[in-house]
């Protein structure tokens, strides 16, 4: 008895992703993260054809999610092309995906920017809270930041610092060390990936005398602290913050620890 085989046939799969067609893109960064988005979303989308109704639905999640990150940035980017950063510092960006979440990583640097900016020009009583966000949004940037240029995180850390900076500013000299250790790290994580960055050197100097004065480290290596913190502050600039600390680095070795020459 002849065997009657079924003609198969091809399934063509289009996948039209139009992200936010007729949107002015505000910035760059908006640009690029739509880009990646709409790569994640055509992934998804694929996976629910092969993968039944459960895969469906999990492909039509990824890009309705993709979508909204993309939505989000683009308005966040918007705002700040218009100076409008009180608007960016309350948006509540999502908790990011992953090392590689590129419009989550950029959505929280921008936040991070904008909550700075604001801790400048609120009331005072409102400034800590923006001060705790610029950090806090400042980190989240950077975790998920993997798929992002070295020049980005580069510029992202610069900004981390400064926050860092700021909050420990107006941080009780007995709470001060967490706040003091973060910089550290993170200045010489920026000197590592950009040698001879200058934010990176006053920020790695600053650390170190500050840690000293409160004692944040091991006693036995104050003097090799003060060492590295006035090699860094070397060659000077004429910054009134990077003379204060060069000169507090100086009164720290000779005056307070007791340092050998040299």
């Amino acid at each position: 008895m002849p065997v009657r085989r079924s003609p198969v046939r091809p399934v063509v799969v289009v996948l039209c992703l139009g992200l936010l067609a007729g949107c002015e893109q505000a910035t760059s960064a908006a640009g690029a993260a739509a880009g990646s988005v709409a790569g994640a979303a055509a992934a998804g989308a694929v996976a629910g054809s092969v993968g039944g109704p459960a895969g469906q639905v999990a492909g039509a999640a990824a890009g309705a999610g993709a979508n909204l990150a993309v939505a989000q940035l683009t308005r966040m980017s918007t705002a700040a092309a218009q100076g409008a950063w009180d608007t960016v510092a309350q948006e509540p960006v999502a908790a990011c995906t992953g090392a590689a979440d590129k419009p989550c990583a950029e959505a929280q640097e921008l936040r991070a920017r904008a909550c700075r900016r604001q801790a400048a020009t609120v009331p005072a009583e409102q400034r800590q809270a923006y001060r705790d966000c610029a950090v806090t949004a400042g980190q989240a940037a950077l975790a998920a930041s993997g798929a992002n240029t070295q020049a980005e995180r580069n510029a992202w850390r610069e900004e981390l610092l400064a926050a860092l900076y700021d909050r420990r500013a107006v941080t009780p000299r007995a709470s001060i060390c967490p706040d003091n250790d973060l910089m550290r790290a993170e200045a010489d994580t920026l000197l590592r990936d950009a040698p001879g960055n200058s934010s990176a050197r006053f920020h790695g100097a600053s650390a170190r005398m500050i840690g000293v004065s409160v004692s944040c480290g091991a006693e036995d290596q104050r003097c090799t602290e003060l060492g590295e913190a006035a090699r860094l502050l070397n060659p000077p600039q004429s910054d009134a913050r990077w003379t204060q600390t060069a000169e507090g680095v100086r009164t720290l070795q000779r005056v307070v620890v007791g340092c050998p020459e040299g």
